[in-house]
């Protein structure tokens, strides 16, 4: 295979904005050493050696398509990309969100290890009726509480609310609120 000079580089790109697959393939292959540093630096949940070199094509055809050369070399315009998408695949990894599934262990791990899953109790059903509850809930309501308790229930529409009441839709959100924090208070 030709060694990779700034010519043959730019035929490379050139031919992937035109759409050749090879070319692209190519200019992954002189870029392996790059993609291999950047596989050992970031370490993704699930990510595997495939995954790496499949998003490193994605990538370096995206840098290929958006590369200008008076912009500066191709191949470090493709390093921060490359970086750049490995950063936001651990942010997405490592967010608040998803904090639980990272921390997560396996029935049979744990087993292995001799912790026991955790006995929950099931939950109590309440003991008044629901219907005296909900009727404690209404006095607590306020007019625009108790249209919004229609809205959430179907009976009325948004909008129709807003130009009978001539509110803006903020107070409908802020009453909404309310109406949740309510009936959280009250049926749970």
């Amino acid at each position: 295979m030709m060694q990779l000079t700034e010519a043959y580089e730019q035929e490379l790109i050139g031919q992937v904005q035109a759409g050749n697959d090879d070319a692209l393939i190519k200019l992954c292959y002189f870029y392996r050493p790059l993609i291999n540093s950047v596989k050992q630096k970031y370490f993704v949940r699930f990510y595997d050696s495939q995954d790496w070199d499949q998003d490193a094509l994605i990538v370096c055809y995206q840098a290929a398509m958006s590369y200008e050369q008076d912009k500066g070399k191709f191949g470090s315009y493709f390093k921060i990309r490359l970086h750049n998408h490995a950063k936001s695949l651990l942010r997405y990894d490592m967010a608040y969100r998803r904090r639980a599934f990272a921390q997560a262990t396996s029935l049979e791990a744990a087993a292995a290890k001799g912790i026991e899953p955790l006995h929950q109790e099931t939950t109590q059903l309440a003991e008044i009726p629901i219907s005296e509850k909900f009727t404690e809930l209404c006095a607590q309501l306020s007019d625009l509480e108790i249209k919004t308790l229609l809205i959430v229930l179907g009976v009325w529409h948004q909008e129709e609310v807003l130009q009978k009441l001539q509110i803006e839709q903020i107070t409908l959100v802020r009453a909404r609120s309310r109406l949740m924090q309510k009936m959280r208070k009250t049926l749970l």
